[in-house]
C-alpha cells in the first residue's frame, strides 16, 4: 500500500537544507506541518510494505534503536522550530509550563458533551474536580500507565507534549511523538507502519524490523505521545476487537488497542486532547490518570512575553491593565496581545481592553493568508459571525461540517485560514480553526465570543437586537459576549456613530443601567437580610462593572456609580479580569460609602496598586470602614495603604495582608507600622488601624 502526500519541492528543500548535516530527518511530517498551502504542490510517494516475518538479532535491535532515538530527537527539534517560525529570533523560547492539575475526568457532568459553551472560561471547567496540583516532573516519573492531558485550545497542548517528549528522550527513554491529525489515513495500516514508517520514512526493512523487535521486547522503556485526539477524524466511541502486532487494520483500531494496552503493555501512553474527545472513550479504553493544563504562572508569563517582545511593552501592558495581564497567561492570547500592541488597528487605538485587542486581531485576520476561499476575507468574516452566534446561542463550541455548509462555508477552507502574529523577536502563525474534517472549533474560544458579539452589533436587525437585549443578553450564558458587545458599542467616542448603531448603543445603555440599579438594590437587601443570594448578586454586579469598563465611556460609568452599593465586598478571589472595570466605575463614585472590603480576595501587588490608585483620589473620609486582610501584598504596597488613609474615616483592618519571605501571609512588620503611624500622626481626623489581632494604631486626633 502507499500513502500519497502532496509536498512542494521548495518546502522539502528548505527542511533538507536546515538539516543537511543529518539524514535522520522526518522530511514528510516536517514539511506537512509548515503550512496548509502545500496541499496543492507536487506529489511525493512514500511506499509502505508489510513487515517481514524474519527476526533480528539483539545486537541489531540495539543498534537500530540507537539510530531511532536520534531520529526521534531530530524530529522533535524540527517540530519545535516549526511551532515558532521566528523572523528575527534573538533568543531561544524559554521553557515554561502551564499549571498542571490532576483531575477526576470521569465523574458525572465533569466535561460537557461536545464542550458545551461555558462563559466563565476553560479554567472553570474542572474547578470542582481538581484532585491536586502537580509539577512537570510528576509526569516524567510516570511509568506503564495510560495518561490523558486535556486543555482548551490555545493552552499549549502541542508545545507541552513536544517538551514532554524531549524530556523523556533526555532520560534515555524511547519517546515517539505523533500528531493524530497526521494519521487520519483511510487505508489499513500495521502498528509498525503507523509508528515507524509513517513518522520516519525512507529507511530499510532491516531497520524497521530491528526497531519494532526491540520495542516489543522492551515495552517498559517506551513512551508514546499521541497529540490531538480531538483532531482525529475517526471516533473511538465503539469498542474495537483485540488485534495482534502484525494486523493490518484502520488507524482507529490501532489507537484503540494502544489505549487498552493490548500493544506495549508496560509502556507509558500519553494522549492530548480537548476535553470532550477524552470523555467519549469507552470504559475499557479510558486513561488511568487525567491531567488538565491551566494558565501559565505569572513568572512564566513574563518569561514567554519577553521571548517575543521587549521589556518596555511588558511594562506598559503590566501597568495599563490587569485584565490584559490575566489574558497573557494563555500562550496564544499572549502572542495576540503582543502582535496587536505592535500593529494596532487605526480605528481602535491601543489594545488595552479585550474588545480592542480582538478588534485588532480581526483586522489582522482580514489580511491573513487563505488559499482556497474564493471571495474576500471580509465576506468570510461576516459568515463566521453568523456561525459563531448560532453556535453560542445553542451552547456549542464544536461546529460540524454540516453547520459550516449551512453557513455557506466550505469546510475544506477553514484549515487554510492562518492568523499571522508578528512580534519584534519572532513571528508565529496559527490557524483560526482547529479540529477534524467533520468537527471544528475556533483556536481560542474568545474568537467565537468576539465574532458572536460582532454579529449582534453589526449584523443583527435593530428590532431583533431590542428583543435580544431585553430578554437574553443579561443571562449568565452571554457573560463574555456581553462584555464584547458593550466594548464594541460604547467604545466609539472617536467614531461618527449614527443610524441603527447609535440606536443600539442607546438601547444597550438603557438596559445596562437598569440592570445595575436592580442588582445593586437586591444586593443591598441581601446584606440587610443576610441572604444566601448575596454572593451571586455581587458577582453579577462585578460582571456588569466589567462591561462598563470594556466600553471606556465615562458618562456610562458616572451613571453606574450612582447605583454603587454603600457596602460592598469584593469577590473571593478577585480575578484579574474584574479589576479594570471595578476601578473604572470606582473613579466616578462620589457618594459616602459605609464599608468597602478587599479582604480575602487574594489580591497581588499589581491589582492592589491599581485599586489603591483609584481609592486615594477619593474625597477625605469618603469610606467608613476598609478591610484588606488576607491578601498577597508586597512591601511596596504599604505606600498604597498610606496614600489612602485620609479617605478612611473610622477603621482600617489589615492583618495578614503581606506575603513574607517564607511564602506565608504575615502582618505588617515594624518598619511598615512605623510608616503607618507617622502618616496617622499627620491626619486631621480620628482613624484606627488594626495591624494584627490585638494591635491598634491610632491617629492623634
Amino acid at each position: 500500500m502507499s500513502k500519497i502526500f502532496k509536498i512542494s519541492n521548495k518546502a522539502v528543500k528548505s527542511v533538507m537544507a536546515e538539516q543537511s548535516t543529518s539524514s535522520n530527518v522526518n522530511i514528510t511530517d516536517a514539511v506537512l506541518n509548515q503550512s496548509p498551502v502545500i496541499k496543492y504542490a507536487e506529489n511525493v510517494t512514500i511506499n509502505y510494505t508489510q513487515p517481514p516475518s524474519t527476526s533480528s538479532s539483539d545486537e541489531d535491535d540495539r543498534n537500530s534503536m540507537r539510530k531511532l532515538m536520534k531520529l526521534c530527537i531530530s524530529y522533535l527539534e524540527i517540530e519545535g522550530k516549526l511551532r515558532f517560525q521566528g523572523v528575527s529570533a534573538k533568543e531561544e523560547i524559554p521553557v515554561v509550563h502551564p499549571i498542571i492539575h490532576e483531575i477526576n475526568c470521569y465523574d458525572k457532568d465533569t466535561v460537557p458533551v461536545d464542550e458545551r459553551y461555558e462563559p466563565k472560561g476553560p479554567n472553570e471547567l474542572f474547578k470542582n474536580k481538581i484532585k491536586k496540583e502537580v509539577g512537570f516532573q510528576n509526569l516524567l516519573d510516570q511509568k506503564g500507565k495510560f495518561i490523558s492531558i486535556v486543555a482548551s485550545a490555545g493552552s499549549g497542548k502541542t508545545v507541552f507534549s513536544l517538551r514532554l517528549a524531549k524530556a523523556f528522550s533526555e532520560l534515555q527513554r524511547l519517546c515517539i511523538h505523533m500528531k493524530l491529525m497526521d494519521a487520519n489515513y483511510e487505508q489499513p495500516l500495521t502498528l509498525r507502519q503507523l509508528l515507524l514508517e509513517n513518522i520516519f520514512p525512507g529507511h530499510s526493512e532491516e531497520f524497521y524490523t530491528a526497531c519494532f523487535s526491540w520495542m516489543q521486547k522492551n515495552t517498559d522503556k517506551i513512551v508514546l505521545i499521541l497529540d490531538g485526539l480531538d483532531q482525529a477524524q475517526y471516533s473511538l466511541e465503539k469498542i474495537s476487537p483485540k488485534i495482534n502486532y502484525n494486523a493490518c487494520v484502520p488507524v482507529k483500531d490501532l489507537v484503540f488497542n494502544l489505549c487498552r494496552k493490548h500493544f506495549f503493555p508496560n509502556s507509558l501512553l500519553i494522549i492530548t486532547s480537548r476535553p470532550h474527545a477524552v470523555l467519549y472513550l469507552p470504559e475499557p479504553a479510558r486513561p488511568q490518570v487525567t491531567y488538565a493544563l491551566g494558565d501559565l504562572s505569572l513568572e512564566d508569563t513574563e518569561a514567554l512575553f519577553l521571548a517575543f517582545a521587549d521589556e518596555d511593552l511588558w511594562r506598559k501592558n503590566k501597568k495599563s491593565s490587569n485584565q490584559m495581564l490575566s489574558m497573557c497567561r494563555n500562550p496564544l492570547m499572549l502572542q495576540m496581545i503582543i502582535s496587536s500592541n505592535i500593529h494596532p488597528s487605526e480605528d481602535i487605538g491601543d489594545a488595552s481592553t479585550p474588545t480592542r485587542l480582538f478588534a485588532t486581531v480581526m483586522e489582522n485576520l482580514k489580511g491573513s493568508r487563505n488559499i482556497r476561499f474564493p471571495k474576500t476575507m471580509d465576506e468570510l468574516v461576516l459568515k463566521l459571525q453568523v456561525l459563531a452566534f448560532d453556535a453560542t446561542k445553542n451552547h456549542k463550541v464544536v461546529v460540524t461540517d454540516e453547520q459550516l455548509k449551512d453557513a455557506e462555508i466550505d469546510p475544506t477552507t477553514v484549515h487554510d485560514i492562518i492568523v499571522q502574529l508578528h512580534a519584534p523577536k519572532r513571528s508565529v502563525n496559527c490557524n483560526l480553526f482547529e479540529g477534524s474534517p467533520t468537527k471544528f472549533y475556533f483556536c481560542h474560544q474568545t474568537f467565537q465570543e468576539h465574532l458572536t458579539a460582532s454579529y449582534v452589533v453589526y449584523g443583527m436587525p435593530l428590532e431583533e437586537f431590542q428583543d435580544f437585549v431585553e430578554t437574553s443578553l443579561f443571562q449568565e450564558h452571554w457573560a463574555v459576549v456581553r462584555r464584547f458587545i458593550c466594548g464594541l458599542l460604547f467604545d466609539l467616542e472617536s467614531k461618527a456613530v449614527s443610524g441603527d448603531l447609535q440606536m443600539k448603543k442607546e438601547i444597550l445603555n438603557k438596559y445596562l443601567i437598569q440592570q445595575l440599579a436592580i442588582i445593586s438594590e437586591k444586593f443591598m437587601e441581601s446584606r440587610q437580610k443576610y441572604s444566601d443570594d448575596g454572593e451571586a448578586l455581587r458577582d453579577k454586579l462585578f460582571d456588569l462593572y466589567a462591561c462598563v469598563g470594556e466600553g471606556k465611556d465615562s458618562s456610562i460609568a458616572t451613571k453606574a456609580a450612582e447605583h454603587f452599593p454603600t457596602t460592598l465586598y469584593l469577590p473571593q478571589p478577585m480575578t484579574l479580569n474584574l479589576v479594570p472595570g471595578f476601578c473604572f466605575v470606582m473613579k466616578h463614585v462620589t457618594k459616602q460609602l459605609d464599608k468597602l472590603s478587599l479582604g480575602s480576595c487574594s489580591l497581588d501587588a499589581n491589582s492592589f496598586h491599581e485599586i489603591a490608585s483609584v481609592i486615594k483620589e477619593m474625597k477625605p473620609g469618603q469610606i467608613g470602614v476598609m478591610t484588606i486582610v488576607d491578601n498577597d501584598l508586597q512591601p511596596s504596597n504599604i505606600d498604597d495603604v498610606i496614600g489612602w488613609l485620609k479617605v478612611v474615616r473610622d477603621r482600617l483592618r489589615m492583618w495578614e495582608s503581606f506575603i513574607g519571605d517564607d511564602g506565608w501571609r504575615r502582618d505588617a512588620n515594624q518598619d511598615e507600622r512605623s510608616k503607618l503611624q507617622s502618616e496617622l500622626n499627620n491626619l486631621q481626623a480620628r482613624l484606627e488601624v488594626y495591624v494584627d489581632d490585638v494591635t491598634i494604631l491610632r491617629s492623634q486626633k
